[in-house]
């Protein structure tokens, strides 16, 4: 009798069972009202993907999934925390009285799901899991995410919305109030050379990349390989001049620059940007050329390759992630230096686009919002990808080299 009462499979929770219900119930009344009131566009496809969650959490409770379990509690902390930020930091302080009831009454609904869902009853159907831990490492999670890519969210929100939504101060900032619109898209390319100034700062950027990785990495190298301390020296020196900043520079640089009748053209900035890059890429990846063991040259060379042969076909292959470092900060620093390109070149054809942006998109006292929302936007897009493409490479250049060197 007793094998028998403990092998007998644990009942579902009343609770469980009603707020699975509740949910399935939920999502369907709002597919309902979708279709009812014919919701189409991008509003349709998030309520459709809302009502697909929304069944996929009342079935996954109704199966008592642990995983589904955790994903509720974490979204009923999630919103006990945002009720009550919205409770202190907009409602009691404009003194939106009904607004701040509401969230009362919504964060002792939430509150006492979470302290339900933490039941002895509920933990026994579940198999007595805490559900706290991974609670607390999604919400951890979930505030780098939000962090990191609100900056993105809120670009594409300005450059879709309207002036009057976008100025009006009593509108939601962080939703579109009023219907979408491309006219800040249309403005940029149709008054600007936005397109003229992203070419620009592509050829520029390739040139630079292109140059500095010919004196860097040989030069690094040389420079790690170096015996004695006159290599340490060296390098520390070199990295000095990295150290120089640019509004000491330019001055000296424009009489260079003028004498070699480069002013106002790109190919200014192509002789200048590497002043910068180089010092910094030569000290970078000597701390990764170190961090590479000289018997695996010596094994190369035993092998029959020259020096210049275990060097290209042995250390590049491996110090990879080092010089992809070098490619993507050399590419971000074209892309956002302000001060060379700002005093080396006038002409808006020949215009950089960190540079060209603010000039003709802030007139005065007018500010073309949803235009510079637009640029910036499709400006960064690129050097984000880059940076998601080759982040683990990234990281190690910047930290396995930097700290074996």
């Amino acid at each position: 009798m007793a094998t028998a009462a403990i092998s007998r499979p644990l009942s579902k929770p009343t609770g469980i069972v009603l707020l699975s219900a509740a949910i399935g119930v939920a999502a369907l009344w709002l597919l309902a009202e979708t279709l009812v009131h014919h919701v189409a566009g991008l509003m349709g496809v998030f309520r459709l993907l809302a009502v697909l969650v929304m069944l996929l959490l009342a079935f996954g409770l109704w199966k008592l999934h642990q995983g589904t379990r955790v994903f509720v509690f974490f979204l009923l902390v999630s919103d006990v925390i945002g009720c009550v930020l919205a409770l202190f930091l907009y409602a009691l302080r404009t003194s939106h009285y009904r607004l701040a009831v509401a969230l009362v009454v919504q964060i002792g609904l939430s509150a006492a799901l979470v302290w339900y869902l933490r039941s002895a009853a509920v933990k026994r159907a579940f198999g007595g899991q805490n559900p706290w831990p991974t609670t607390v490492k999604m919400l951890v999670l979930t505030i780098f995410t939000v962090l990191l890519a609100f900056p993105f969210y809120w670009m594409v929100i300005a450059t879709f919305k309207q002036n009057i939504d976008l100025y009006g101060m009593e509108n939601n900032p962080f939703i579109f109030n009023l219907p979408p619109t491309w006219d800040n898209l249309r403005l940029l390319f149709s008054q600007t050379r936005f397109l003229t100034w992203l070419a620009n700062t592509a050829i520029v950027g390739a040139i630079v990349v292109a140059i500095t990785l010919l004196l860097s990495v040989p030069a690094a190298y040389a420079l790690a390989r170096l015996t004695g301390k006159w290599g340490e020296r060296l390098g520390i020196g070199i990295f000095l001049t990295y150290l120089v900043p640019p509004t000491l520079l330019f001055i000296p640089l424009s009489r260079v620059v003028a004498s070699l009748g480069l002013q106002d053209t790109i190919w200014s900035l192509v002789l200048v940007y590497p002043s910068i890059t180089v010092p910094f890429s030569i000290w970078l990846l000597m701390a990764f050329f170190k961090s590479i063991p000289r018997e695996l040259e010596d094994a190369a060379m035993v092998d029959g390759l020259t020096r210049f042969g275990a060097f290209i076909k042995m250390v590049v292959p491996i110090s990879l992630s080092g010089i992809l470092t070098v490619v993507i900060f050399t590419f971000t620093l074209v892309t956002q230096e302000y001060v060379y390109a700002l005093t080396f070149i006038s002409p808006e054809s020949q215009q950089m686009v960190g540079v060209g942006i603010p000039i003709f998109l802030v007139r005065g006292d007018v500010y073309y919002w949803g235009s510079l929302m637009a640029a910036c936007l499709i400006a960064s897009l690129p050097i984000a990808f880059l940076y998601n493409l080759f982040l683990d490479r990234f990281i190690a250049g910047f930290t396995v080299g930097a700290v074996k060197g």
